[in-house]
This record gives structure tokens, C-alpha cells and sequence, in this order.
């Protein structure tokens, strides 16, 4: 007797060997996107290194200009990368601070007024170690987002064979979805200042250094245009950090805590609500004031979406 069997078709889920050919290969894939960043920042290491050997350093006042602009490009070229860091990281966290470190210390020497050769050399050095270190934390950025992209792929994989007929796809690219739009419309921060300004009897400003002159502490920068930022009232979270390291309170401010994406929780000193509107370049102002400012350097880093989108630092002598 014949028997017809009636064939069923359904996806079966992706069975454990799979599952492990896609863990190897993403691995594999963040490895050697990994080796090709590294052949990318060590490259651009070396052109960094061979341009400044071509510096005159008994010229001195010309070669403290173009010591000044490389620090500058490379100040800038690594505020960039951070923003381009969207990973919680405790090692990177580290980094951060260190390279935050030796650019001060590159920053003390070239604003000495008359310095000397040997002092340009020093900077000169240290310019050349803080480029190589700039490189390696880009190369750490980018081997570590290439290792959670290729986890991603993964879970993406795994998530999709549980909850396939459950509806929760759809509620997972929903979130990612609005993960991305964040991080779009997260600002860029330019022209950004720190000034100490004291206050005359006539009520006119004047910029000052001076610790013992100092009235107040003026904060001043520019959120560049972005499409992706909604109209209507935006936030910039503010924390200000003294000399001894703790942080700064304005008067009658709202400080408080903050998640951040590569931080962890942070505490601020206050946010600066403004009203935006879309695609504008905007100009935030806002002053520290009633309080006797110690010497020493004052740090004011600021943040909008769980991410630090500027850093800048004040030495008052």
C-alpha cells in the first residue's frame, strides 16, 4: 500500500553548528578590519612624524607656531575620534584621560613666552608620542567597534531564530532605529572657548588669567547645523571640574547624574536648555560665576545624548 506524505514547509532554526560558523566568523572579521586600521593609523603616524623632522627648531618663534598647529590638528583629530566612539570601554576611558594629560603638558611648554630651543625639542618629542597615541586610540576604537558590530551580526542572528514568530523582530529595529536616529542628531561642538573675564566698576569685561582678578568664567561655543536634530527645546549637559578634581557647581543650579556611552554614569554640574531649529549653526553662552577661583586648570567637558561632544580646559595662574 502507498503511502502520500504531506511535506510541511517551515524554517527550522539555525541549528548550534551554525550558530558557531557565525560566531568564527565574525571574529574573524574583526580581526582583520582591525589589522587593516592599524596599517591605516601607522601610516598616518609616519607622514605625521616625517612632517615635523622638516621643523627649523632654531627658529624658534616659528617653529613654536608650527608646533602649536600640529598640536592643534592633533587636538582636534582625536576630540573627533571620541565622538566617533560609540561603545562603553574602561581601558579607552583610560586612554582618554592620559592623552588629555600630555596634551596639557605639550600645551605648558609652548606657551612659555621665551622658550628655548631644547625646550621645542622637548615638545617636538612629545608631539611626535602623543600622535603615535592618538593613533593606537583609534586603532582601539576601531577594532573594538568591529568586534561589537561583528557580535551584533550574531545576536541579530540568534535574537531573529527565538523570536521570529513572536512579533519581537519588528521591536528590536525599532530600537535600533531609534538608536541610530540619536546618535544622529547628537551635535558637533565648534569655536568652543573658556575665557575668565573680570568685571570693572563700570561694568566692562575684561579677559583675564589671572586668579586673584577673575570675577567670572565664560563658556562660549557653536553646535554646527544638523538635519537630524528636531526643532524645539535641546539640552547640553555641563560638568565642570577644578583644580583638586571635584566638580563645579553654578548658583542656583540643577546638577545631577548622567548615563553616558563610554562613561558610565557621570555626575554634571548643570544643562543649558535652549531652543533649536533644525539644520541652524546655534551659539550657546553661559557664565560661572560667585566663586573665588583658586589657581590652577579648570576642565569643562560637555555632553548631549549620553556622549561627550567637547572638552576644553582654562589655566588661571
Amino acid at each position: 500500500m502507498e503511502t502520500n506524505e504531506t511535506q510541511t514547509n517551515y524554517e527550522q532554526p539555525t541549528p548550534p553548528s551554525k550558530t558557531k560558523e557565525y560566531i568564527i566568523m565574525g571574529v574573524l572579521a574583526a580581526l582583520l578590519l582591525g589589522s587593516l586600521g592599524y596599517n591605516f593609523y601607522q601610516h598616518s603616524q609616519n607622514k605625521a612624524e616625517t612632517d615635523l623632522l622638516t621643523i627649523d627648531l632654531k627658529d624658534t618663534e616659528n617653529a613654536k607656531t608650527l608646533l602649536q598647529n600640529q598640536l592643534d590638528l592633533l587636538t582636534e583629530e582625536f576630540e573627533q575620534s571620541k565622538l566617533d566612539l560609540g561603545v562603553k570601554d574602561s581601558l579607552l576611558s583610560k586612554r582618554d584621560i592620559e592623552i588629555f594629560d600630555k596634551q596639557k603638558e605639550i600645551q605648558n611648554i609652548l606657551n612659555k613666552n621665551n622658550i628655548s630651543e631644547s625646550e621645542l625639542k622637548q615638545a617636538k618629542r612629545m608631539i611626535n608620542a602623543l600622535n603615535a597615541d592618538i593613533a593606537r586610540f583609534k586603532q582601539e576604537i576601531a577594532v573594538l567597534q568591529q568586534k561589537n558590530d561583528s557580535l551584533l551580526v550574531v545576536n541579530d542572528t540568534l535574537r531573529y531564530n527565538s523570536f521570529k514568530m513572536s512579533g519581537k523582530v519588528e521591536s528590536e529595529k525599532a530600537k535600533a532605529v531609534a538608536t541610530e536616529n540619536k546618535m544622529r542628531s547628537t551635535f558637533s561642538v565648534s569655536n568652543y572657548k573658556i575665557t575668565g573675564l573680570r568685571v570693572r566698576n563700570s561694568g566692562k569685561e575684561v579677559e583675564t588669567d589671572k586668579a586673584k582678578r577673575i570675577d567670572k568664567m565664560r563658556v562660549t561655543f557653536d553646535l554646527d547645523p544638523n538635519e537630524f536634530a528636531e526643532s524645539g527645546e535641546q539640552e547640553v549637559y555641563i560638568a565642570i571640574y577644578k583644580p583638586d578634581g571635584t566638580l563645579g557647581k553654578f548658583q542656583d543650579a540643577s546638577p545631577g547624574q548622567l548615563e553616558t556611552w563610554s562613561l558610565g554614569t557621570i555626575e554634571y554640574s548643570d544643562k543649558v536648555a535652549f531652543d533649536y531649529t533644525k539644520g541652524t549653526k546655534q551659539n550657546v553662552t553661559f557664565d560661572w560665576e560667585e566663586y573665588d577661583f583658586p589657581k590652577g586648570t579648570y576642565k569643562i567637558d560637555l555632553y548631549q545624548n549620553g556622549l561627550k561632544i567637547g572638552q576644553k580646559s582654562l589655566d588661571l595662574r
